[in-house]
């Protein structure tokens, strides 16, 4: 018999819902208790069985259409049924009636109890069997009400309700994990995670690993890091790139200045070349040295580059103020005399805050990529990694050259992607050819 397939009023205030998934095509043949579709309300997601057999021969409302309540989603009918009275509107009238779960309930209670054997077939519906698997539920405790004893989708729902436990949120996801079935547990108050080891047999080994673990408070430090970093990575849509440098140019740039640096009281670093190299290419591209709090933006006409320190226990970033205003020489000495105040712990406030730009090297690890989270309220952080020889191809030949992967994370709100690209372009041109920056 041709059946008509609305849109189920799955609460008091539902006018519409949404078919966010099929789970059978036009032409599929369908079994009563199989699961049709998913409907997704401003709440949550129910599936849909079907209460009969037959094929699909209509669909009304595609995957991501609306439909309201009672409204027609499609058609459940015989291969050669005639369905034209259905197709052209000609519709019985349709009740619009509150799925009650505890109608769900008393009518599973009505059943016959079945008694199976361990290891015997079960029959149920292949949405039963999800939901039962979903539930950690045995469906060997289950009575089914479809034909034959059959376990169907409201079955399982019953079982679940009735035999509802109290259990933690990591229990329940540790039984789901498990395949425990947590009704079968017997413990004082709410199922624990202990409850789920020692069903499985593994309490007494988890018990001897955590004996062996130390729990520590945080330090206001690493308090105050997973703050901003949690801040950060919620906040800002970042992107990372990538892209290779050659170095060869500004390792001979280094070594040709090196002496001249020790004579003057200086010790000049790749850290150091590539901050002054920074505060060029940002001042040329000033979208990446600026702030964005979403209704304002703000362009620095000046470049303070935060350099991240490993002090042990976590990570500090002071700052260079106007490093576009200072020498090579210059930014050497205070970098350096700020870098030891950090691991002292004599910096200052003022070294901490105000920064533009941040650069974070942890090449010396032998790290060739990673993705550096952007210092709030700066809008990219260049990473750098390690320097390493590799055969590339110059003018036609294979050559050996000490290359660098460099690693730009930018907030997308505010710097586009092709942005992003002509600031670690025309990075890449200077590194290449260090002596731009006499320019």
């Amino acid at each position: 018999m041709s059946k008509l397939i609305v849109m189920p009023k799955l609460g008091l205030t539902m006018v519409e819902g949404k078919v966010s998934k099929w789970h059978k095509k036009e032409g599929d043949e369908v079994k009563k208790g199989d699961l049709l579709f998913e409907v997704e309300t401003d709440k949550i997601t129910n599936r849909v069985e079907a209460d009969q057999d037959g094929i699909l021969r209509k669909v009304f409302v595609q995957q991501g259409g609306t439909a309201p309540v009672t409204g027609p989603v499609a058609i459940i009918a015989g291969v050669d049924e005639d369905i034209s009275n259905l197709l052209s509107g000609d519709t019985v009238k349709v009740e619009a009636k509150t799925v009650d779960i505890k109608e769900v309930v008393e009518k599973a209670k009505d059943t016959v109890s079945v008694t199976r054997k361990e290891g015997e077939y079960i029959k149920a519906t292949p949405y039963a069997k999800y939901l039962a698997k979903e539930k950690s539920i045995d469906l060997l405790g289950i009575n089914g009400t479809g034909e034959g004893g059959r376990i169907l989708a409201k079955n399982v729902v019953a079982y679940a309700d009735e035999n509802k436990v109290k259990i933690s949120p990591t229990a329940a996801r540790m039984a789901k994990e498990m395949g425990v079935d947590v009704t079968a547990i017997h413990a004082k108050g709410r199922v624990m995670k202990e409850d789920i080891l020692s069903t499985v047999g593994m309490g007494e080994e988890i018990a001897a690993i955590e004996d062996k673990v130390e729990k520590v408070a945080p330090s206001n430090m690493r308090k105050v890091i997973a703050k901003r970093m949690l801040e950060s990575w919620t906040t800002s849509p970042r992107v990372t790139y990538n892209m290779e440098v050659d170095v060869t140019s500004m390792k001979e740039f280094r070594d040709k200045l090196k002496d001249s640096f020790n004579k003057a009281g200086g010790k000049l670093t790749y850290n150091h070349i590539l901050m002054k190299i920074a505060s060029k290419a940002l001042l040329e591209i000033p979208y990446l040295n600026a702030s964005f709090n979403g209704e304002e933006i703000e362009f620095h006409h000046y470049v303070n580059i935060g350099l991240a320190v490993d002090v042990g226990e976590g990570l500090m970033v002071p700052n260079i103020k106007n490093v576009q205003d200072k020498s090579l020489l210059d930014i050497a000495v205070e970098t350096e005399a700020i870098v030891t105040a950090t691991r002292e712990g004599t910096i200052t406030p003022d070294n901490l805050s105000g920064g533009t730009f941040t650069i974070s090297n942890i090449g010396m690890f032998g790290i060739d990529s990673f993705s550096p989270i952007i210092n709030k309220p700066e809008v990219a952080i260049l990473g750098v990694n390690r320097i390493v020889e590799k055969p590339v191809v110059l003018d036609g030949q294979i050559v050996i050259r000490p290359m660098m992967n460099l690693s730009l994370t930018a907030d997308h709100s505010l710097v586009d992607g092709a942005m992003a690209a002509r600031f670690l372009a025309r990075f890449k041109e200077i590194v290449e050819n260090p002596y731009l920056l006499l320019m």
